[in-house]
Order: C-alpha cells, then sequence, then structure tokens
C-alpha cells in the first residue's frame, strides 16, 4: 500500500528525489570538493586538535 487514496496521482518529482543517483552526486561533488581544499581543510583539522588539545580538554 502506498498510502495514497485510490485515483491520486503521484508526484513526478517524488522518482527523481528518491533516485539513487542523487546522493550518490551530491557524494561525487562533496569529495571533489574536499580535494580541492585539501591544504585549507588539513590545516583547518590540525589547527582545531591542537586547540582542543591546548586547552586542556584532553
Amino acid at each position: 500500500m502506498s498510502g495514497l487514496p485510490p485515483g491520486a496521482a503521484r508526484s513526478p518529482w517524488r522518482g527523481r528525489l528518491t533516485d539513487p543517483a542523487v546522493p550518490v552526486l551530491a557524494l561525487v561533488c562533496g569529495t571533489v570538493a574536499a580535494a580541492w581544499y585539501a591544504p585549507v581543510l588539513t590545516w583547518a583539522i590540525i589547527g582545531g586538535l591542537a586547540g582542543y588539545s591546548l586547552s586542556g580538554s584532553v
């Protein structure tokens, strides 16, 4: 059962938004963006870890 009343039309966008290609495309875009900004992200992570350890939280 789809939960829709008999004769109700499905939204054409529902199939597109639930297509498995959408999350895969989002992950690929995120991976490319992370690879492009790898040096900045590396320093941000190192700086965050250094700040965390120097703050006495460890």
